[in-house]
């Protein structure tokens, strides 16, 4: 076998078998036994699993950009080019279930890990994502789409909205298919770009109470050394614990994650409940927007928790924390519903789809700032009432689009 054929074996074998069993769990070993080679012939290709696993991704991705691109050829109208981005993109997902899972997965495994961000393979993503900027900015060149719009925002909040459709097919099984859901996507993401007008602390913890001295020593340690390095022993240590107490607390590892998030949403959705005058929808849209990102920012050990080790983990979606993320979601959905009820926001809004795109933009957004690092800090606020005003435009009923209540 000539030496292309051979590592494009491995790389096939590899594709399938992280996307299978995830890196952690996945060894050279048997990605060498599939590809019918021997553990040392993928020295010879790759210096490491970590490159391997950026080197599956990255030719998932040559080759769904390439066929973007061939479907994008020809159509000059930015209106037209962006409705076929988005419907390819959820087309793919329906049409080829098995191969667009590896993509999804190899993404999770790859977004999971801090060196990524630094890689070949991220560059081919953003090459991806790219076509997206281009289209934005041809609608706003051409007077299409508003002129004020921040083109990196959208870019989030749109592949956000569209994560979070492939997650709710493939990780937590909300929906079957998500071609239904494209004109409620379209819906959405063309009022926010096309209409004018709308320009955390410590856990509380006693000295007393082990349970939250443990989830506080795991929450710094998984934000710092991510959750596979982390020991037991090293988290007891940090809590000032035998390494047994925890298993009085906590089944395992993996609960202890989960525990964290629970106990944050938990703690997050109590102060919210306090904070919202249910006769002003508009008001508390914003309220709640503005209150969701800066809790968030606020604990920037349990934000880089909850980017790397939940949302970017499929058992997440299978967990009791998970549940209580959507209970937690539930108080935007329920001010939406109110809004449509009442007037304020259009008839025809698809709650779930629009759920999907603020819970998309939340995770993007907060991942652009907190591990790319692309954002200064002062302009963080700015973007989020920017991403509230285009969240809202893309609810707002004609008549109300210039809030006063914000």
């Amino acid at each position: 076998m000539g030496g292309n054929g051979r590592k494009e074996k491995i790389i096939r074998s590899a594709q399938e078998s992280f996307s299978e069993k995830g890196f952690t769990r996945c060894s050279l070993a048997e990605i060498a036994k599939k590809a019918g080679v021997t553990d040392p012939i993928i020295y010879h290709y790759f210096k490491n699993k970590e490159e391997l696993l950026f080197s599956a991704l990255s030719e998932k991705l040559i080759d769904v950009t390439r066929e973007l691109e061939l479907h994008l050829e020809g159509i000059a109208d930015p209106v037209s080019r962006l409705r076929k981005m988005i419907w390819y993109h959820l087309y793919v997902n329906d049409l080829s279930p098995n191969k667009i899972r590896i993509l999804k997965n190899l993404l999770l495994e790859c977004r999971a890990n801090q060196n990524f961000y630094s890689s070949a393979a991220f560059k081919k993503l953003r090459h991806y994502t790219k076509h997206m900027i281009e289209i934005l900015k041809l609608g706003v060149d051409k007077h299409v789409f508003s002129s004020d719009l921040n083109l990196i925002l959208v870019r989030d909040l749109i592949f956000g909205l569209l994560d979070q459709e492939g997650l709710s097919c493939f990780a937590s099984h909300e929906i079957d298919r998500s071609l239904p859901d494209f004109e409620h996507i379209m819906d959405l993401i063309l009022a926010m770009i096309m209409t004018k007008g709308i320009s955390g602390g410590s856990f509380p913890c006693d000295e007393e109470d082990k349970g939250s001295r443990i989830i506080q020593a795991a929450e710094e340690l998984f934000a710092d050394k991510g959750f596979d390095a982390t020991t037991l022993s090293e988290i007891a240590l940090r809590a000032k614990v035998a390494e047994g107490t925890i298993y009085i607390y906590f089944d395992n590892k993996k609960d202890l994650l989960f525990s964290i998030t629970k106990k944050r949403l938990t703690q997050y959705q109590k102060s919210m409940a306090t904070l919202f005058d249910v006769t002003d929808v508009s008001r508390n849209f914003f309220q709640i927007i503005r209150f969701q990102f800066t809790t968030f920012l606020s604990n920037r050990d349990f934000l880089k928790v909850f980017l790397f080790h939940n949302i970017l983990n499929r058992e997440f979606y299978a967990s009791d924390a998970y549940k209580i993320f959507v209970d937690y979601v539930a108080v935007l959905e329920r001010v939406v519903e109110e809004g449509i009820k009442t007037g304020v926001f259009r008839k025809n809004i698809n709650v779930r789809v629009f759920k999907n795109l603020f819970s998309g933009a939340l995770t993007h957004m907060t991942a652009r700032w907190t591990i790319l690092g692309e954002t200064r800090p002062s302009d963080i606020l700015q973007e989020i009432e920017t991403a509230a005003g285009l969240l809202y435009r893309a609810l707002v009923s004609d008549g109300n689009s210039n809030s006063e209540s914000r």
